[in-house]
């Protein structure tokens, strides 16, 4: 019992952890009293049964072993208990119990004594006063315990000797008090040594504790970096793959290209180029939003969003994509409002539609949304369902692991890259939200994600204003700013192409030239991190400053936390490299139309950095 109080009862208080130990220790000691008593009873008789009446001796020796019997018993049944005992009323009980046997004893002295001669007497009085001492092993320190025990001896036998001895009856209960009380002051001393040691332990068992703990979170954080590394390798190795192939077909169209082919040849290698530059864009594009959202640089942006318009959006989206294939999108949208990351959730709509459209060969793919309630709050589900191949039992497990794809072993790129679901995982986690899927071979696939922050259902939003009408940019005057040749010239013939007049700088010091020279721009296009000292956003403040309101847009291709941190504190609109020439057109136009710098980033990072059918500049 005592070597696991600490373990078994962790909030209990030093004190009653204190006196569980002691009853535990009273109860083992009183299971040998029985034994014990018998042979004191044994001895006392070797000393008096010549002086005194059989009858009475043989019923003193049975009260008392008797009694202690009781006491064992009952021992025996509070160790049975175990920790299942109240404390304080088993102690009250052995208090009790000690009292008792100790006047069954002390019975012994008024039955006896008068009947000794003086040195049978002497005798038996020591033996009456040597039994409570004794008494401070057999009560463990509770001085309550001695304390009933003692007196009923004491007071007895002392009585009884004062009785037949009147003039010694003064010094006689004179010194049968400073026995008691000695004894007494030596059980409390020992009640106090062993709360220390109940202290002590209780200390050293809540260390052990913390110790247990601690390596039980390393071991948790040992295998989490372990899958990590697992998972980073897995991505590495699978990414290594996706990417040489395509750059490796990329030096044999430029080798094709620098031998002047026929104009056919040249509009099918145009074709090809333009596929594979999609292709390397759209793996880029997921590995950096892997990146982002598990490095935990994506913070969810929350606001009152209609869930069915949101989505609908998405869905007119894929209307050509699905038709391309002969399939049928169809979408049954419950009028939900909800608070949440719009950008997050119309990624998570987007890869699993793209997803179903993918793995489905005929038939159709439905998309629906409506309010469950049968938690405390009600919950938003969204659901994509197809009528595909279905996913075997086995592989469910692994179908949001990075790169991991069905049936595509010759990791064939019209298909994706294996990294939507993982996003969608990645998401979810974000924004609070769960995903499930349900599949059955040549059947089809049911995803499902059910979103958290409900406030209504039914409810009619403000209409929010249309996107900015496109505009021309033919006659721009556009400034790009950037410490990349190369970048320069892509978007310079870029632009040119789309009838801009475009100004290149590749340092500040430049951009300060033409500014001197040229004015204030239509529109500026600067890198976040430049060669020099100065940031990309204070360059452009700086010229604002000196030459007036002008729109600028903010390209990067960092993805550190100083860098993010930065470009998100910054009021400029933010495109994150690489920039697909559509969404560089529409954010060009928008930022043209409004005359000035937006307020705010119309298309964050994580929805700008993957659009399909797109080519990527940069």
């Amino acid at each position: 019992m005592s070597s696991t109080v600490a373990d078994r009862e962790p909030a209990a208080a030093p004190e009653r952890e204190m006196l569980i130990e002691l009853v535990g220790l009273h109860a083992r000691v009183l299971l040998r009293m029985p034994w014990v008593q018998s042979f004191l009873v044994l001895g006392i008789g070797l000393v008096i049964f010549r002086y005194v009446r059989p009858v009475f001796f043989f019923g003193w020796g049975a009260l008392t072993v008797c009694i202690e019997t009781l006491r064992s018993r009952y021992a025996a049944y509070v160790l049975r208990r175990g920790y299942d005992i109240d404390p304080k009323r088993v102690h009250a009980v052995f208090v009790a119990l000690a009292a008792l046997a100790g006047a069954a004893i002390g019975a012994g002295a008024a039955l006896f004594l008068p009947q000794l001669p003086i040195l049978s007497q002497a005798l038996f009085g020591a033996i009456l006063l040597t039994i409570p001492a004794a008494g401070v092993a057999v009560s463990q320190s509770s001085r309550y315990i001695l304390a009933a025990y003692a007196i009923s001896i004491l007071l007895p036998a002392s009585s009884t000797w004062g009785f037949l001895y009147r003039s010694q009856f003064l010094a006689v209960a004179a010194l049968t008090i400073l026995l008691w009380a000695v004894l007494i002051l030596v059980a409390a001393d020992g009640d106090k040594l062993l709360l220390r040691s109940v202290m002590i332990r209780h200390e050293r068992d809540r260390l052990v504790r913390d110790l247990e703990q601690r390596n039980a979170d390393v071991r948790v954080a040992m295998a989490q970096a372990e899958q990590s590394a697992q998972a980073r390798a897995r991505v590495l190795a699978a990414a290594s793959h996706d990417l040489r192939q395509p750059l490796h077909a990329l030096s044999v169209y430029s080798a094709v290209l620098a031998a002047h082919p026929a104009p056919e040849t040249l509009s099918e290698v145009s074709q090809n180029i333009d596929q594979i530059v999609r292709a390397l864009g759209n793996l880029l594009n997921g590995l950096l939003d892997l990146s982002r959202l598990s490095a935990g640089y994506y913070v969810p942006e929350l606001q009152d969003l209609a869930l069915d318009r949101l989505i609908a959006g998405v869905c007119a989206e894929y209307e050509r994509p699905a038709a391309q294939k002969g399939l049928s999108l169809k979408h049954d949208l419950s009028s939900i409002r909800l608070v949440g990351d719009a950008v997050a959730i119309g990624r998570i709509v987007r890869n699993l539609i793209d997803n179903a459209i993918k793995y489905t060969d005929q038939g159709e793919v439905r998309v629906a949304t409506h309010l469950e309630r049968l938690g405390p709050a009600p919950r938003a589900v969204l659901s994509v369902t197809d009528t595909g191949k279905g996913i075997p039992a086995r592989e469910l497990s692994r179908i949001f692991e990075e790169f991991y794809q069905l049936d595509n072993p010759g990791r064939d790129r019209s298909r994706g890259v294996g990294l939507g679901l993982a996003i969608v995982q990645r998401l979810c986690e974000l924004i609070g939200a769960t995903v499930s899927v349900e599949s059955a071979v040549g059947r089809g696939t049911c995803f499902r994600v059910s979103m958290p922050a409900i406030l209504s259902e039914g409810a009619v939003l403000e209409q929010t204003p249309s996107s900015v009408a496109e505009a021309s940019l033919q006659g721009k005057r556009v400034y790009v700013l950037d410490d990349e040749l190369d970048i320069l010239k892509s978007m310079s013939t870029l632009l040119a192409v789309w009838g801009i007049t475009v100004t290149t700088a590749e340092s500040p010091r430049v951009a300060d030239l033409i500014f001197e020279r040229h004015g204030a721009p239509d529109l500026m296009i600067v890198d976040l991190r430049l060669g020099e000292q100065e940031h990309g956003a204070h360059v452009a403040e700086r010229l604002q400053r000196a030459y007036g309101s002008f729109p600028v847009l903010i390209t990067t291709g960092e993805t550190s936390s100083d860098a993010l941190h930065q470009a998100n504190e910054c009021n400029y609109t933010l495109l994150q490299k690489p920039i697909a020439a559509e969404v560089l057109r529409r954010a060009m136009v928008a930022a043209v139309a409004s005359g000035k710098t937006p307020p705010s980033m119309p298309e964050p990072p994580l929805e700008r950095t993957a659009v399909e059918g797109s080519h990527v500049v940069g």
